[in-house]
């Protein structure tokens, strides 16, 4: 670490207090249960890579929550004993007032609603999400128009363009 003890521990403090909150939303979205495990885990990589983390740290700690939520799904996998709501289903998924968005957004391949969520829930540029998923950020920019595109296409199927109405409503003949 380049920074002096207390240079560190003040970093590593105003980063938590900083980022905190949003990274315990993002995994509270993805796995309510594991949250504040997550959460600390991610924090403590943060801490021992105080160094290398960059200035614009958001995208960084959710890198780092991003890879914490998949060990613990192959931990699971591994014990092939479920963890309890480790994996976010259709009901975890806050969408209140709009059953048909619920109901497409289930639809989606996890890929597609992790890559939406990150641009919409998270509010992270597309380049920034790509650091997320550890791709290109042109590949991101692929992914999100594909995944756009999917969920449009579902809400269509699920709930299809009223029929014209010639005829405007209280209108007399």
């Amino acid at each position: 670490m380049t920074d002096s003890p207390p240079q560190a521990q003040q970093r590593f403090d105003d980063l938590y207090r900083r980022y905190a909150p949003a990274v315990e939303a993002y995994a509270r979205r993805r796995a309510p249960a594991l949250a504040d495990d997550v959460v600390a885990e991610t924090f403590l990589v943060c801490w021992r890579k105080l160094d290398r983390v960059p200035e614009d740290a958001l995208p960084w700690l959710y890198a780092v929550a991003h890879k914490t939520l998949a060990n613990h799904r192959r931990r699971e996998r591994r014990a092939a004993q479920p963890l309890p709501a480790t994996r976010a289903t259709a009901a975890d998924v806050e969408l209140p007032g709009d059953p048909v968005l619920a109901r497409a957004w289930a639809s989606l391949r996890a890929d597609d609603r992790e890559v939406l969520a990150l641009v919409a829930w998270e509010g992270l540029a597309p380049a920034d999400a790509a650091r997320v998923l550890g791709c290109t950020a042109v590949a991101c920019r692929v992914r999100l128009h594909r995944a756009k595109r999917r969920l449009a296409r579902r809400l269509a199927e699920l709930e299809p363009a009223p029929a014209f109405d010639p005829e405007p409503r209280g209108a007399s003949r």
